[in-house]
């Protein structure tokens, strides 16, 4: 047994002897818990691999480790009052024995290993597919086994297997219930979630902030969190489906640098930079630089998009108790947008996939500044107060058309309108938290106080006018004299703002049983108008609406095994309505209710884990498009829609060598109130039956390959029920190899999508004018350099 565990040892201090060789102090963010759960935490954020018998920290309570220290003025904090003492050895592990123990390595019995790499959760190295720790759901740093709720983490190392260039692309395919869509109509990044879509305006979370309004850039994303389920109680005003979170990358205090070209089939040209590193010799101040350039074509006629990125940040830590941080982000699109093919006969149009319609390759410019800031200041080691800031201006311009009028009696020529002229959305989100820890009477508390504001204008001004229709079967093309709509004729304006506080509890008995109990009161007011006269004209029509309400979220998770939590949750939801309707009256908010329970599992080296999801949720007051109006601007309430359904998850490594992705969903959705005539009636683009399976080997240090399976289900393309997009399969398939020079990497990787070639639709723009087809076989490689 002593030679396995040298055995094994050694190998362990292979993997992490890189990470543990540096000098200097590591910032450490470890809460007092049990001490093997202490002892992991601390091996992914130092690096360090550790031995140590089991039965040696079965029972112990670690003390709270926050701020900068070494890995050993770490470990020695980590052990006081343990009983155990520490030893780095030559290779750069740490054995751990009781400090009576002198009898030597015969002695450890059952050894835990703790640093089976040498990455941390943000180590741009990371292969991991699994995320043990998520904040989405809490605003805490919560072990996910812990937290009564669904939430998925998506990591950079799953974005960068698939290569994923969208935040669409980063979620579809990768967690159970979730649709990421752009085009048919929408300007902008949107997500269905258990079947609900948000508002069309884009649903995103920024940090933790509303980041509304955008087709957002990952080129510094670090991972991405789907929440399930309402999130009211810490967001506001959101759609009770869930929400789509995702995490930007933060400057590091170990110097990197990366370097990637992509190319591909129909025209796709991107060129990413990450740099990183300290700027003074105390590594106090941290920067990090992000950006892209994209020139992406597409196999649809005209679409494209040029666009130009770039996202540099700072980080200050003066002392061990603070820390600010301050992002800027700057995105210049030359877009045309794919706004779909027609339904004939209750299916997309028979034409060619690669056919648009709309009338050239005319562009429209899509630009947006982004300021993100946000402060944290420890008080000690249990209590800290967080403060969150987002600014954001986005505009968009210039000429399109839009197909929403639908097509001629014949079924073969398509009415368009022409439209040129300008959007301006500017918004501001924040919030301030205070978290802190503390015990009473025997139960152990995470406690969490805060106030959060959203804040939003958006004003357009347009000139529209009919635009000659089009033939499906014979299209003809530059029809439309954009330069002759000089005269404004659509004016456009609304008004929103929300206030909420809310208080929430983790509680903790008996170290298994898991209690969440939370709240919210928020203040909506909400307004808009339309008017053909003039932008002052709609500003002073425009209604306000006032709406207040409470929203409660209970949750109780026990962890039957280390390996094993049964949860439940209950849920509501409040969000204000900002559709517009014909007649110019405001509409009544959105409640949600939903009920959950669930199973997680998770290895012992939270690896891998799984999770299994039961759900029955209903959403009143929808917003869907006005039938009796060609524009769907337009809204009408379609009454209350009831979603429930069965949820699988499964992420993480199987093997040293093999990683594996699983989802499956089974999702009814229906409309079971009345208001509009679709009673009984599926939502659109929801399959009752999705799933996807992804796996990669590592055949070696130097190369990996990947296959994966993505099965969509039939689903209505339309509220009416009178538009079907057909099932599909598609396979997807990658390969890479890694050449080390010195210590630096070259990474050559190679990914076909759709390897099949299997022609499908990808989603639809909830009408029966936009169904967007999927990419046809396509080939992306890539050379990364990282040094």
């Amino acid at each position: 047994m002593t030679l396995t565990i040298k055995r094994l040892a050694a190998a362990v201090a292979l993997i992490s002897a890189q990470a543990y060789a540096e000098d200097g102090k590591r910032h450490f963010d470890i809460p007092s818990q049990a001490l093997a759960s202490a002892l992991q935490q601390l091996s992914a954020q130092s690096g360090a691999a550790m031995l140590y018998a089991e039965q040696s920290a079965a029972g112990k309570t670690s003390p709270a480790l926050q701020g900068e220290y070494t890995v050993e003025d770490a470990i020695r904090k980590l052990l006081i009052g343990s009983g155990l003492i520490h030893s780095i050895n030559a290779d750069g592990t740490v054995t751990l024995k009781p400090a009576s123990n002198d009898s030597g390595a015969t002695m450890l019995g059952a050894v835990t290993v703790i640093g089976k790499t040498a990455y941390d959760a943000t180590d741009p190295y990371n292969l991991d597919y699994n995320r043990p720790n998520a904040t989405t759901a809490t605003k805490t740093d919560t072990p996910i086994m812990e937290t009564p709720i669904s939430i998925q983490v998506v990591p950079k190392a799953v974005l960068a297997d698939k290569q994923s260039m969208t935040l669409p692309d980063a979620v579809n395919g990768h967690v159970s219930g979730v649709l990421g869509r752009t085009g048919g109509g929408f300007l902008y990044d949107n997500f269905i979630i258990r079947g609900l879509a948000g508002s069309g305006f884009g649903d995103a979370y920024r940090n933790g902030l509303f980041n509304r309004q955008d087709i957002y850039d990952i080129a510094n994303i670090e991972q991405i969190e789907i929440l399930k389920g309402p999130a009211a109680v810490l967001y506001g005003r959101i759609e009770p489906g869930g929400l789509v979170n995702y995490v930007t990358k933060k400057p590091r205090d170990t110097p990197y640098y990366s370097l990637q070209q992509q190319f591909g089939s129909y025209d796709q040209y991107r060129t990413l930079i990450d740099a990183t590193g300290p700027i003074n010799d105390d590594k106090r101040l941290l920067y990090r630089f992000n950006g892209s350039y994209t020139d992406n074509q597409s196999f649809r006629d005209f679409v494209g998009n040029e666009r130009f990125f770039v996202a540099p940040s700072l980080t200050w830590r003066p002392n061990e108790k603070f820390e600010t941080n301050l992002q800027l982000e700057y995105k210049h699109d030359d877009l045309n947008a794919d706004f779909g093919i027609p339904s004939v006969n209750g299916r997309p149009a028979p034409i060619p996939i690669t056919r648009t319609l709309k009338d050239g390759s005319q562009r429209q410019l899509m630009e947006s500044t982004l300021v993100g800031f946000d402060w944290t200041y420890h008080f000690n080691d249990d209590w800290k107060v967080t403060q969150r800031y987002l600014f954001k201006d986005w505009s968009l311009s210039g000429p399109t058309l839009y197909n929403y009028l639908g097509l001629q009696d014949n079924q073969r020529r398509l009415n368009r309108i022409a439209t040129t002229g300008v959007q301006d959305v500017m918004a501001h989100s924040g919030n301030i938290d205070l978290n802190g820890k503390f015990e009473l009477l025997g139960s152990k508390h995470n406690l969490l106080i805060g106030v959060d504001s959203f804040h939003a204008t958006t004003e357009a001004h347009d000139a529209n006018a009919d635009a000659p229709a089009i033939d499906l079967y014979e299209p003809v093309y530059g029809q439309v004299d954009f330069a002759a709509l000089t005269t404004e004729n659509a004016f456009f304006y609304r008004k929103e703002s929300w206030v909420g506080a809310y208080v929430q509890d983790q509680i903790t008995l008996f170290d298994k049983l898991h209690i969440l109990l939370g709240g919210r009161y928020d203040n909506v007011t909400t307004g808009a108008n339309f008017t053909p006269v003039s932008l002052d004209a709609a500003k002073a029509g425009r209604v306000e609406r006032e709406d207040s309400a409470f929203s409660p979220r209970a949750g109780l998770l026990y962890q039957v095994q280390d390996w094993l939590s049964a949860y439940g949750s209950y849920t509501e939801s409040f969000s204000a309505n900002n559709g517009v309707s014909a007649s110019g009256a405001n509409f009544d908010p959105q409640e949600g209710q939903q009920y959950e329970v669930g199973f997680k599992t998770e290895s012992h080296d939270k690896r891998f884990s799984s999770t299994l999801a039961f759900f029955h949720l209903t959403k009143s007051n929808l917003l869907t498009d006005d039938p009796n109006q060609a524009d769907p601007d337009f809204r009408i309430l379609a009454g209350k829609i009831r979603s429930k359904g069965i949820e699988l998850d499964l992420a993480g490594q199987i093997t040293d060598q093999f990683h594996l992705l699983g989802t499956y969903a089974y999702t009814q959705v229906n409309y079971i109130e009345d208001l509009s005539g679709y009673k009984g009636n599926r939502l659109e683009n929801v399959p009752r039956h999705q799933g996807s399976l992804w796996g990669t080997w590592q055949f070696n240090d130097a190369f990996k390959a990947g296959l994966g399976v993505v099965a969509v289900g039939r689903r209505p393309g339309n509220s009416e029920n009178t538009f079907i997009l057909p099932g599909y399969v598609r396979l997807d398939a990658m390969a890479a190899y890694t050449q080390r020079i010195g210590q630096h990497r070259l990474t050559a990787q190679l990914n076909i999508n759709n390897l099949l070639d299997k022609g499908y639709y990808a989603n639809s723009d909830g009408g029966s004018v936009g169904a967007i087809p999927g990419y046809p076989i396509n080939v992306l490689g890539s050379l990364k350099y990282e040094f």
